[in-house]
């Protein structure tokens, strides 16, 4: 965390300071900006004045867990010396940042209670977000982290091939293969391109292809055949400091390409189509003005709407990616959540629109870099058509 760096956006934002608010680790933002470790429980505040020393003010039970943090690290026992210790280190302070969401349209950066909140205004300050702090420091991907994520994308396009190649000679043997056997084969190329995942991937056939978050388990998943639309949805890092995930998912059909329904073809041809009016929008934009992840949203969404399947698209267009799945930078969404942070060089997130049936579901992803040569599309090639495996 560069406290010089972040001082010098306070003042060219106008903002006093960044307050960050903790209690028993629940702020997500500031544990990982302050690299705070171990067991939490009590309350903490960490104030970085847009000018001067930072701040921490901790419980004494737990100071040894902040003494690495720069600044002065003040201590308290009770809440009413909590609350007086807060209001001398706020004092003339007019316009603060906190992990907070007005109105809660931004959920992922509303981490302070409504009542820290309340008592912070209380002492005379107004606060506004810290999601474009977060987005800035937080989510912006170092060359080294670009690299990484470079080798996973490439990695999981492998892994994607040598599963539908798994798939394809288990049908052609005539051997058994279900869902759940495609999600531990994956599993098991991550560990042999040593790669790590915070959650197994999504394989899903038919209907279960229309669950956006389906979770094929042993016991409890459907049999792949022949003649099946078949999902996989797969994300993965390299097992280091500096991991960033690689996050992609494929349609494909056991079958011939002569024996795709032309339903399904036209279906996946809108979400190809959003797809890249998403990345056409990104690169006829991106260097001449601010663009928020809000507008990728609509310039995506409308091609579904227009298509007339505007009611099955029923998530996001696309995430932020770090070294978490889901990071901390911008979002692609205007329909979660209003997403009204600008996406910045070092941004890295997915575009991936849906449609989703009660009989059938189709998903395109790629993921997409803000570079100082303008837009990246990272996860080449792009899928144009669904893959037929014989």
């Amino acid at each position: 965390m560069d406290i010089q760096k972040i001082q010098k956006y306070l003042c060219d934002a106008g903002l006093d300071g960044w307050l960050m608010s903790d209690f028993h680790g629940r702020n997500e933002i500031a544990i990982d900006f302050l690299g705070i470790t171990g067991m939490l429980t009590r309350r903490s505040f960490y104030f970085i004045p847009a000018k001067g020393e930072p701040v921490a003010l901790v419980n004494v039970i737990e100071k040894s867990k902040f003494e690495h943090l720069a600044g002065k690290l003040l201590a308290y026992s009770g809440y009413t010396n909590l609350e007086s210790e807060l209001k001398n280190i706020l004092s003339g302070v007019q316009k603060v940042a906190m992990e907070y969401s007005p109105g809660g349209r931004l959920p992922y950066i509303g981490l302070v209670d409504a009542g820290t909140i309340e008592m912070v205004r209380d002492m005379g300050c107004e606060i506004v977000s810290s999601a474009d702090l977060v987005a800035n420091f937080g989510a912006r991907l170092t060359p080294v982290q670009i690299a990484s994520h470079r080798v996973a994308a490439h990695n999981v396009l492998e892994i994607k091939a040598a599963a539908h190649q798994y798939i394809a000679k288990s049908l052609t043997d005539g051997d058994k293969i279900s869902e759940h056997d495609v999600v531990e084969f994956i599993l098991g190329m991550f560990d042999a391109y040593d790669m790590e995942t915070d959650h197994s991937p999504i394989v899903g056939v038919n209907a279960h292809a229309g669950d956006p978050h389906y979770e094929p388990e042993k016991g409890n998943c459907a049999q792949i055949e022949k003649g099946q639309l078949i999902l996989i949805d797969l994300w993965a890092k390299m097992k280091s400091d500096d991991g960033t995930v690689a996050d992609i998912t494929w349609m494909a059909y056991s079958g011939t390409k002569d024996e795709i329904p032309a339903r399904y073809n036209e279906l996946f041809d809108v979400i190809v189509r959003a797809r890249d009016a998403a990345v056409a929008f990104l690169r006829e934009n991106i260097e001449k003005r601010s663009i928020l992840g809000a507008e990728v949203d609509d310039a995506c969404r409308k091609v579904v709407i227009d298509a007339g399947y505007g009611e099955y698209f029923t998530h996001r267009t696309g995430h932020s990616i770090t070294s978490s799945t889901h990071g901390t930078g911008p979002n692609i969404d205007n329909l979660e959540t209003e997403d009204g942070r600008q996406l910045q060089e070092g941004h890295l997130f997915s575009i991936e629109p849906g449609i989703y049936m009660d009989d059938i579901g189709f998903r395109t992803e790629i993921n997409v870099l803000i570079s100082h040569e303008g837009c990246e599309v990272t996860t080449l090639p792009l899928q144009t058509g669904i893959l037929p495996l014989f």
